[in-house]
């Protein structure tokens, strides 16, 4: 049996453009030959579970970097998250900083009133001028999202307080100075915490035990014989090429992520996955 462990923004799908067919007839097609294909994301299972419903496809979904599992037709389940008293200490330090973050839990994502953040949208609508237009749709999606789709509080501590029932998943934030991500990392690097940039001018904050690698790990205990397959283009998908046989990075990855890499497919706009998937894989198990 094969299990391929997939990555979804910047390697199944890039911003603002569709999914290529290419990777999503791959996964039916792998589905069919009774492999298994699983999607390993730092999205949470909404924007995932929308995306499937979307282009067609039902997988087993690591969500939240592993903080979360959702297997198909089962209901989500979570580990590992981050605790109150872990917000405590760090966002003060993300006021202090004066740093536009949110925070995902498993029922909403929570986020101070936009209003106090058009600055740092603007920054980085300028940090991001330099990709043109797929700058610019990420920044209308982005801001859209915050206005939208989050859940606006003035006291996010007090939210926190007065609903001890929410699964804190994981914090995230976007700043557009590049120096200042480092000052952070420095900075929210607790013993609680496991720090990692996940997307252009993104940083993501996770309970340590927290990480695909480990997630990845748990699901493979229950198919010990089967050959695992990791495709991935970001600093998060590290511990999931460590803990696969197989590590394929996509045209797109950085450099450090290719050197981590046993092999490299296509880039995320030309459908690797599903190139890698019909070429390395299919064509093997016919």
């Amino acid at each position: 049996m094969n299990i391929v462990f997939s990555d979804v923004d910047g390697t199944f799908q890039d911003l603002g453009v569709p999914v290529p067919q290419i990777n999503i007839d791959a996964v039916k097609r792998l589905q069919e030959a009774g492999d298994h294909f699983v999607f390993v994301t730092g999205r949470g299972i909404g924007l995932v579970e929308q995306m499937e419903q979307e282009i067609g496809i039902d997988c087993d979904v690591i969500f939240g970097n592993g903080a979360g599992f959702k297997a198909r037709g089962q209901f989500p389940t979570y580990s590992n998250c981050l605790s109150i008293d872990t917000l405590r200490l760090l966002l003060p330090i993300l006021d202090e900083e004066n740093i536009l973050y949110f925070i995902h839990t498993d029922t909403e994502v929570v986020i101070q009133p936009v209003e106090k953040y058009e600055v740092h949208l603007q920054k980085l609508r300028n940090s991001l001028s330099f990709m043109g237009n797929q700058g610019k749709l990420l920044m209308d999606y982005k801001t859209e999202y915050f206005k939208e789709q989050c859940y606006h509080v003035e006291d996010v501590i007090g939210f926190f307080e007065a609903h001890p029932e929410r699964t804190i998943v994981k914090i995230e934030l976007m700043e557009a100075s590049d120096k200042k991500h480092e000052i952070l990392r420095e900075r929210l690097t607790i013993k609680d915490t496991y720090v990692f940039t996940s997307f252009i001018k993104t940083l993501e904050i996770v309970n340590p035990l927290s990480t695909k690698g480990a997630a990845i790990r748990a699901y493979l205990e229950k198919l010990p014989h089967a050959l695992s397959f990791g495709i991935g283009d970001g600093e998060n998908d590290l511990t999931m090429f460590e803990t696969v046989d197989v590590a394929v990075a996509v045209a797109n990855a950085s450099d450090t992520v290719k050197n981590k890499s046993h092999k490299t497919t296509l880039s995320c706009n030309e459908g690797g996955v599903g190139k890698f998937i019909f070429d390395e894989i299919l064509n093997y198990t016919k």
